[in-house]
């Protein structure tokens, strides 16, 4: 019997960034469509002038939302959900601006609305920018913020998977200087929680311990550079372990991911560039993100908007590698998932 393909939903991104043309040589993919069903959520002008800037060989059926069926794939043309129309002219290539937020954000209202209703599988998001959206009226710093609020999360996780590794941030999007006060026992052995969830989620082996980062030097050499070792992570470790999680640790990341991390299902880094650095260099295309803590699946490139690169064409043409990558990611934990409504309670 040949494996079910599910339905994955793209979302334009911001219209002024690379979005759009990395989507459009994404959809171009023969693999891809013979691997899911596509479909993009989106502004029909915006996409046909990124099928013709990139000269990639892609027809679209644009639709409302309402009228799209999951399983009325043709295989000839990609359902094109429309959550904004005409907005081309509206808004300059390259620059962010509140009516590239808006329609970005319109674009993601859709789509979750849609997977939230069992309409797909999978979400894969091209990359929106933060100033467009708060500039649109909109509080989230990002993607993951703003679907959770979306889809009535109890909090969030961001994952980072598509390698080697799978690393689940314990903080996101901090200064340096904030990330010890940011950690606390409750929250991290919330995080740890979420990791071992992912596990059971997706199949990754649910005996396989996960790995857990020290934040200083040497694991903080007995207190000699710092403590946060001994007040917050080891303890944060012994209440999970009391709970039936397998987390060990905590391990100096220096040494980690060239010895022993591949014995481990998931692990958690305590800061943003702590688990970004090895996670974008393993294998072609970075990592896709993944946000734990959705009824659904939701995955995404691991890069920005580029609008220095936007709508130039020419030795500047963006590469999709990294949407590519997302798109892999969706379809394999698709699979894993038989795309249900995920679960993220413990145990």
């Amino acid at each position: 019997m040949a494996p079910r393909r599910h339905t994955l939903l793209f979302t334009m991104g911001d219209p002024a960034g690379i979005g759009p043309e990395i989507l459009a040589r994404t959809l171009s993919l023969p693999s891809l469509r013979r691997e899911a069903r596509l479909a993009v959520v989106g502004d029909p002008d915006v996409m046909e002038r990124a099928v013709r800037r990139t000269r990639v060989s892609v027809r679209f059926r644009p639709m409302a939302p309402v009228e799209f069926d999951p399983k009325a794939d043709t295989g000839r043309e990609i359902p094109l959900l429309l959550s904004t129309s005409g907005i081309w002219g509206r808004f300059e290539p390259g620059t962010p601006s509140a009516e590239t937020g808006l329609a970005a954000a319109r674009a993601i209202e859709t789509a979750a609305d849609l997977a939230q209703g069992g309409r797909a599988a999978a979400i894969v998001t091209a990359p929106i920018s933060k100033k467009a959206l708060q500039l649109a009226g909109y509080p989230y710093p990002g993607h993951t913020e703003f679907l959770g609020a979306l889809s009535g999360a109890a909090s969030t996780r961001m994952l980072f998977t598509g390698g080697r590794f799978r690393i689940v941030l314990a903080t996101v999007h901090l200064a340096l200087k904030q990330v010890s006060d940011a950690l606390a026992v409750d929250s991290l052995v919330s995080t740890l929680r979420y990791a071992a969830a992912a596990m059971r989620n997706f199949k990754w082996g649910v005996k396989r311990p996960l790995a857990v980062l020290a934040l200083n030097p040497h694991a903080g050499e007995a207190g000699l550079f710092g403590d946060e070792e001994q007040r917050v992570i080891r303890p944060a470790i012994e209440r999970a372990r009391a709970e039936g999680i397998r987390a060990e640790g905590p391990f100096p990341a220096d040494t980690f991911f060239g010895g022993p991390s591949e014995a481990f299902g998931v692990t958690v880094a305590m800061y943003h560039d702590q688990g970004l650095i090895p996670a974008k260099m393993d294998g072609i295309g970075g990592a896709a993100n993944v946000t734990l803590g959705l009824p659904f699946l939701r995955t995404s490139v691991d890069h920005g908007t580029a609008f220095d690169r936007a709508w130039k064409g020419g030795s500047r043409a963006p590469d999709p590698k990294g949407l590519v990558k997302a798109a892999r990611v969706a379809i394999d934990l698709a699979a894993r998932t038989g795309g249900r409504r995920l679960e993220w309670a413990w145990p």
